[in-house]
């Protein structure tokens, strides 16, 4: 059988950057798109799980890119299985410009959810054709291990964790950050994480690598503290810490690379 799906998509103007390239956030978005539409294709989608109250969700998401398609240009993405079992499944992409020639990479790991409970579901219940996991390579670093990220002002710092370097962001999730599962969508939180750099820094720079984590559900009206923490000029690890919850729900790590 065919083990890979793609699709290509169109840079609009809307859905660029002001650099004139596809935004990195419309990309995690056409990446969750072409997941969904792969999972239907084979048979392990969303309406196959609706009477048990459950849904695919994202787990991790690593993007690794040399450059961005341009505004007005077609790309396409090219996603497979890399691997499956009881309680996760990891999914690859690519990334082409309009000439065919790969621009990125990109892993995510997935879990089902239960829309009820908000636990992990797991996948016994799916299954997945024969000669649907791929062998076809993926060839980006694993995430790092995610790290705390405590306050600017904290007092005691353990070995294992780090003190942000900078003055706590705070958020309060809104109506449009909300989605069909009622917790912060994928997109809205890289939105949030891109908004903490100014347009200078992206003029000067393009983001060559995501690292999202997701730690535990951010809901509707919750304030979170955006802690960052600058391990050089181009590479930031980020906390988003629940006062609610008093945990962090979100891991983030952004590598820059100045352009050419």
């Amino acid at each position: 059988m065919e083990n890979n799906f793609s699709k290509k998509f169109l840079v609009s103007a809307n859905e660029a950057n002001p650099e004139g390239e596809l935004a990195v956030h419309i990309l995690v978005s056409d990446l969750i798109v072409v997941a969904t539409k792969a999972a239907l294709e084979l048979g392990i989608g969303n309406p196959t799980m609706a009477h048990l109250n459950a849904g695919w969700v994202l787990s991790r998401l690593t993007i690794e890119m040399q450059s961005y398609p341009k505004v007005n240009t077609e790309y396409k993405i090219i996603t497979w299985v890399e691997s499956w079992n009881r309680h996760f499944s990891v999914r690859d992409f690519e990334i082409q410009d309009s000439d065919g020639k790969t621009v990125g990479y990109a892993r995510s790991i997935w879990m089902v959810l239960n829309t009820v409970t908000h636990e992990n579901f797991g996948l016994s219940h799916l299954s997945l054709p024969e000669g649907a996991v791929s062998d076809r390579p993926c060839p980006i670093a694993r995430q790092e291990k995610h790290i705390e990220i405590l306050r600017h002002d904290a007092d005691e710092i353990p070995s294992s964790a780090l003190r942000a370097n900078s003055e706590e962001r705070l958020y309060t999730f809104q109506y449009n950050d909300i989605d069909f599962y009622r917790h912060v969508n994928t997109v809205r939180y890289v939105s949030l994480l891109l908004n903490s750099y100014t347009l200078d820094e992206f003029d000067r720079s393009f983001l060559s690598r995501l690292e999202l984590s997701f730690l535990h559900e951010g809901n509707f009206g919750e304030t979170v503290e955006i802690r960052r923490f600058n391990h050089s000029q181009n590479l930031s690890s980020f906390s988003l810490y629940s006062q609610k919850k008093e945990m962090p729900i979100l891991f983030a790590r952004i590598q820059l690379k100045e352009r050419q």
